[in-house]
């Protein structure tokens, strides 16, 4: 699956070994791989060898929600003219649910929805390649099939749901919550294992559990959002445990057309990908699904926007990375290390 239209902030890891006045050091084992259109980093306590596994689970969640792989259940809906029956226990609509929950939360400016203008930007599964001009006309007509209230959902028999298109052209993107899903996926597959120390990280997403190899919290940091930064260069830092982090940023992935910056996170509402003061989001909280989501709601919704939805939500906290008036480099953090109790 390849999302890469979905900036990939790179998260480091930072893993203390050092093991002095211990008798004998916790093993950790550490696994890592290709998914999604980019790489995983899984370590976790203990000497029992899961790649296999994991491997098999993020197949199937590809096999459900890549839109470029043809076959799958995503795509089936994308060139179906008025939609798909799916079960109530898959994974799209799993995805689905909570893209609706995001959809209220952000009033309409994160909507899965916005696939037609995704590939018209060129950032989607018909090829990474800018738009020779910009056509509002167009842009206009593709923003008619734009919208949660051009899906209707209709139960059917054996727990299923019927994704009902409203007009044939309606498309479903879920780039910006699969990464997510596949973290969580991932991480309850290792809590059946009976493992409570772990950290899984999808492409820059990542779930906590337990401590870390230094019987502390695990350390990660957040990536400066600078399109000439290296991945070592850090905002800052942050300790978590028992939480999941995601992070989506306009910085790297855009087009320049005629001396202006377009980037892959494209407005809902506008049709063009978003131009803020918003450098980078940061959403911390329970669950990776909900936290990438977020994160890419705030990148479109703008900083003032973005503030206003982490504020008004007590089950998140986030950490954004904005441009104030004089072009100065500033973050807003309401996670804070010494008052946070995981």
């Amino acid at each position: 699956m390849n999302f890469n239209f979905k900036l990939i902030i790179s998260v480091i890891f930072i893993f203390f070994f050092s093991c002095k006045n211990m008798d004998v050091a916790p093993v950790y084992k550490s696994i890592q791989g290709k998914t999604m259109g980019t790489y995983y980093h899984i370590k976790y306590k203990g000497t029992i060898d899961l790649k296999s596994k994991i491997d098999s689970e993020l197949i199937r969640i590809n096999n459900e929600l890549s839109t470029y792989i043809d076959s799958s259940t995503i795509s089936k809906f994308n060139k179906s003219d008025t939609g798909l029956v799916v079960s109530k226990t898959g994974d799209i609509w799993q995805n689905i649910i909570k893209a609706k929950e995001i959809y209220t939360i952000s009033n309409g400016y994160y909507d899965p929805t916005v696939m037609p203008l995704v590939n018209y930007w060129g950032f989607g599964y018909t090829g990474h390649k800018k738009p020779d001009k910009i056509d509002s006309n167009k842009i206009n007509e593709i923003l008619k099939n734009v919208g949660f209230d051009k899906l209707e959902i209709i139960p059917v028999e054996n727990d299923s749901i019927f994704i009902k298109k409203k007009t044939k052209s309606v498309q479903l993107d879920l780039s910006s919550i699969a990464k997510g899903y596949g973290v969580d996926k991932i991480g309850e597959l290792i809590n059946k294992q009976g493992i409570s120390d772990y950290l899984v990280e999808i492409g820059g997403e990542i779930i906590s559990s337990g401590l870390s190899p230094s019987g502390k919290k695990w350390v990660v940091g957040i990536n400066t959002p600078d399109e000439n930064a290296s991945v070592t260069d850090l905002v800052l830092k942050i300790e978590i445990s028992d939480k999941a982090l995601a992070t989506s940023g306009n910085y790297r992935n855009f087009f320049d057309i005629n001396g202006h910056k377009y980037s892959h996170t494209i407005n809902p509402k506008t049709g063009f990908p978003q131009r803020s003061n918003l450098l980078s989001a940061s959403i911390i909280t329970k669950d990776c699904m909900t936290a990438d989501a977020l994160a890419t709601a705030c990148m479109v919704s703008g900083f003032d926007r973005a503030k206003e939805i982490i504020e008004k939500n007590d089950s998140i906290q986030g950490i954004l990375i904005y441009l104030n008036n004089k072009k100065e480099m500033k973050v807003f953090n309401t996670y804070k290390n010494k008052n946070n109790n995981d």
